[in-house]
């Protein structure tokens, strides 16, 4: 049984058949166990984070990598729904790491009919990563933030 309380307003109770409590001591490792096959519903490397998933996966042909990426993309929305969990379109997006001269806006990656986003650059684990590889985007971040706190300590 769960309800919610915002202040003095309190919901009556409903039961809850599947899914995790938020809010409590165990969220956190009933969460874990509850998407740990995730690794499985795809051929996608994944790098799981609290309740963040990074899917990674490589090909040398833009095609293939395509092709690939939106099959396996298919795979996870089916887990997904299956383990009745949903996406957040607005906080889901991708990253092309190549050398080459590519259009990352011509690499369509598309998941539940929701178009993906392209990004140039992104955090990962509060390092700051650009398509590249290069560290520039960091230590640009890093060398603002130092000087805001140089400045505020003078």
């Amino acid at each position: 049984m769960q309800c919610t309380k915002i202040g003095e307003f309190k919901r009556s109770y409903k039961r809850i058949s599947c899914g995790v409590p938020q809010g409590s001591v165990i969220s956190p490792l009933l969460f874990l166990i509850y998407i740990n096959d995730i690794t499985k519903a795809s051929s996608f490397h994944t790098t799981p984070f609290a309740d963040d998933i990074n899917l990674h996966t490589s090909n040398s042909s833009f095609n293939v990598l395509q092709t690939t990426v939106n099959l396996e993309l298919c795979k996870i929305n089916h887990w997904l729904r299956a383990n009745k969990l949903s996406l957040n379109y607005n906080k889901t997006n991708f990253m092309l790491l190549t050398s080459r001269k590519h259009n990352p806006a011509s690499f369509k990656v598309i998941i539940n009919n929701h178009n993906i986003s392209p990004e140039d650059k992104l955090k990962y684990l509060g390092v700051l990563l650009d398509n590249r590889l290069s560290w520039k985007p960091h230590v640009q971040r890093v060398k603002t933030q130092l000087s805001r706190a140089c400045g505020i300590l003078s």
